[in-house]
C-alpha cells in the first residue's frame, strides 16, 4: 500500500519544487521600465543613459531601457499614449494626465541676458529682438508668460532662434539680437556656454530680472519662482552682481500611475543611491531632488515615490504577508482534502482485499460439498483468477506484506481443500450431503 503512493508523493513533491523554481525565477527577473527621453545628446538623455548603465552594471532589480525621442514634447506624448513606462518631461510643456512624478531631475531657470545696461527690466524689452537658445517652441511660450505679466504684447517682441549657447555672443555683437534668453539648470553646459560666449565676445553682461516670478508661478502651477544667486557665473565683480529673481520650470521623471508602488519605490531609491556613482560622468545628477510630498502639491506624486520619501516603504512580507497566510490556508485545505482522498482510497483498497479473501474462504467451503470433478475445476479456475488479481495488486503496491501472507495462506487452504475433495471423488468415497445438513452447515 505504501509503495503504491510513493510515486504519487514523489511526483507531487517534484511538481511543488518546479512551481517554487518557476516562482523564484519569475520573482528574480529584473523589472525593465521603458523611459522616453530626448533629444539625443541632451543633458537629460545623458543622465538617463548613465543611470541605465549603472543599474545594469549593478544587476539591480529595476532596469531602464531608453526610448530616444526628439524632445520633451514627444516624450510626453508617448507617455500619454501608454507607449512607455517612464518619461522625462518639462513641467510647462505638458505632464501627461496618466502619469505621476517620481523625482525632479533638475530645475531650469529662464535667464534673460543683455549687453545694454538700459534694459533693466522686462518692459524695456518691448520692440526689441530676443534670441532664444535651444528648444525654441517651449521657450518662446515661456517668454510669452513673462511678457504677459508685464503687459508687453508678444507681437511687440521679435524672437530669433539661436541653436546653441555659443551663438549668443556673436548674435549680440553683430546686433542681430538685443537680448538672449536661455532656459536650463544654472550649472548646465547650455547655461555656461551662453555666458562664456558673451564674455568671449568682449561684451558687458547684464541680467534682466523677472521680479514678479512668484506671482506668475501662483497663477500657473507648472511654473515656479527661482533665483540666480549672486556670483553664480563667477567673475569680479560677480555675475550677477545681486541675486536675481526669475521664472523657472522643472524637468521631471514621471511614471505611469498604474505601475506598482513597490516598483516605483525601488526605482526612486536607486535614483538616489546610484546618483553619486554617475556624477563624475554627468554632473547634472547632483541636481536630482525629491518633489513636494504634501497632499496639496499641484503636480501629483506617485504613491511609490511618496512612500520612499516618507520612509514608509513596505517590506516584502508586509506587502505579501496576507497572501502568504492565504496560501497556507489554501494548502492546509488541499492537504486535508488530499489526506481524506488517500484515506478513502486506502479503505476501498482494504475492502477489495477483504472481498478477495472472502471469495477464497467461499471456495474452501464450497469444495467440501462438490460431488464431481468438473465443479472442482471451476473452483480452481476461480482461485486462479483471485490469484491473478492478488498478484497484480501486489505488483502495484496495493497489497502490503501482511496482505500477501494472508492471500498465500488462503490460496493454500483453497488448493488443499480442492485436492482433498478430488482425492475423495476419485476413490469413490464421496457421499451426497443431505440438503438439510448442507443448509445447517451454511
Amino acid at each position: 500500500m505504501m509503495r503504491r503512493h510513493i510515486p504519487i508523493t514523489v511526483a507531487a513533491l517534484l511538481a511543488l519544487l518546479a512551481a517554487v523554481l518557476l516562482v523564484y525565477q519569475w520573482v528574480g527577473q529584473p523589472t525593465v521600465l521603458r523611459v522616453a527621453v530626448g533629444p539625443a545628446g541632451s543633458e537629460d538623455a545623458r543622465l538617463i543613459g548613465a543611470m541605465a548603465q549603472s543599474l545594469a552594471r549593478g544587476h539591480e532589480d529595476v532596469r531602464l531601457r531608453v526610448v530616444p525621442t526628439s524632445g520633451v514634447a514627444e516624450s510626453a506624448a508617448l507617455a500619454e499614449r501608454g507607449k512607455v513606462d517612464l518619461a522625462v518631461v518639462r513641467s510647462d510643456v505638458g505632464i501627461p494626465a496618466a502619469t505621476q512624478t517620481v523625482a525632479i531631475l533638475h530645475r531650469d531657470a529662464a535667464v534673460l541676458m543683455t549687453t545694454t545696461p538700459t534694459f533693466a527690466s522686462v518692459p524695456d524689452l518691448r520692440g526689441r529682438r530676443i534670441g532664444i537658445v535651444r528648444n525654441h517652441d517651449a521657450n518662446v511660450k515661456l517668454l510669452g508668460s513673462i511678457l504677459k505679466q508685464y503687459e508687453v504684447p508678444a507681437d511687440s517682441v521679435e524672437v530669433v532662434s539661436l541653436g546653441q549657447g555659443e551663438e549668443a555672443g556673436p548674435a549680440l555683437q553683430e546686433g542681430r539680437v538685443d537680448a538672449v534668453m536661455v532656459v536650463g539648470a544654472l550649472t548646465a553646459p547650455v547655461m555656461t556656454e551662453t555666458v562664456a560666449s558673451i564674455l568671449r565676445a568682449g561684451l558687458h553682461l547684464a541680467f534682466v530680472p523677472v521680479g514678479e516670478a512668484a506671482a506668475i508661478a501662483r497663477r500657473s502651477p507648472v511654473l515656479e519662482a527661482l533665483e540666480v544667486g549672486r556670483g553664480t557665473f563667477g567673475g569680479t565683480p560677480p555675475r550677477p552682481a545681486e541675486t536675481t529673481a526669475t521664472l523657472g520650470v522643472s524637468h521631471r521623471l514621471v511614471a505611469q500611475a498604474t505601475l506598482a508602488d513597490a516598483t516605483i519605490s525601488e526605482l526612486t531609491r536607486l535614483l538616489f543611491v546610484t546618483r553619486p556613482a554617475i556624477v563624475g560622468e554627468v554632473p547634472l545628477a547632483n541636481l536630482i531632488e525629491a518633489p513636494e510630498t504634501s497632499k496639496s502639491a499641484s503636480l501629483p506624486l506617485h504613491p511609490g515615490a511618496e512612500a520612499y520619501f516618507d520612509g514608509e516603504v513596505e517590506t516584502f512580507f508586509e506587502r505579501y504577508g496576507d497572501w502568504f497566510y492565504l496560501a497556507v490556508m489554501v494548502l492546509s485545505i488541499f492537504g486535508s482534502a488530499a489526506a481524506t482522498l488517500v484515506s478513502r482510497a486506502a479503505q476501498r483498497s482494504r475492502a477489495r482485499d477483504m472481498e478477495l479473501l472472502r471469495e477464497l474462504l467461499a471456495i474452501v467451503r464450497a469444495s467440501r460439498d462438490v460431488e464431481d470433478e468438473e465443479m472442482l475445476f471451476e473452483l480452481e479456475r476461480e482461485a486462479d483468477e483471485i490469484l491473478a488479481v492478488a498478484l497484480a495488486r501486489a505488483g502495484n503496491g496495493a497489497i502490503d506484506n501482511a496482505g500477501v501472507a494472508a492471500f498465500t495462506l488462503g490460496l493454500d487452504q483453497a488448493r488443499r481443500a480442492i485436492a482433498e475433495r478430488r482425492a475423495l471423488i476419485q476413490t469413490g468415497h464421496v457421499h451426497p450431503v443431505p440438503t438439510a445438513d448442507r443448509q445447517a452447515a451454511e
